[in-house]
């Protein structure tokens, strides 16, 4: 075999590389990343909880606060099954330097000991449904304090 063989062999040789590397790229990419891994496992344990996990908008909190809320807040409800169908409280409760804040009343509000996880910034309460903004950093002992939070919110409802 001659050195033009040889170089015609192996440069088809990388041609077939480079078209596999190429058909294999896009499922790579496709592939869910460490971080994605950890908040599908974080979503997944909140739900064996019975929390429900929701993509929406915060909740708007008076320009009285200065408060702006992180992005990409995710929330997390707990529903009282039990609660009475005329239950009209509603609260909006901001977290300022780890105090929970009645944004009506401008109050601290005392929650057995349980403040949840870092980085639950907003909570609400309305007709028996608790929700928490949290941005997802932590993990299982992060979402069991979380679940323990909307336990103290609902009983605050009461």
């Amino acid at each position: 075999m001659d050195l033009r063989c040889v170089v015609l062999v192996m440069i088809t040789y990388l041609i077939i590389i480079f078209i596999v590397a190429v058909a294999i790229a896009p499922l790579a990419s496709a592939l869910p990343s460490r971080a994605q891994r950890r908040e599908a496992h974080l979503r997944s344990y909140a739900s064996s909880l019975g929390l429900t996990i929701k993509f929406e908008p915060v909740p708007d909190v008076p320009a009285r606060f200065r408060f702006e809320p992180s992005p990409h807040l995710v929330a997390y409800r707990l529903r009282d099954a039990n609660v009475e169908k005329d239950a009209r409280k509603e609260l909006l409760l901001i977290n300022v330097g780890g105090q929970w804040i009645d944004s009506f009343t401008e109050s601290v509000v005392q929650l057995s000991g349980h403040d949840g996880p870092t980085g639950a910034e907003l909570a609400t309460v309305n007709r028996g449904v608790a929700t928490v903004f949290w941005n997802e950093r932590g993990d299982d002992d992060d979402v069991d304090r979380l679940h323990q939070l909307l336990k103290d919110l609902l009983a605050c409802e009461h």
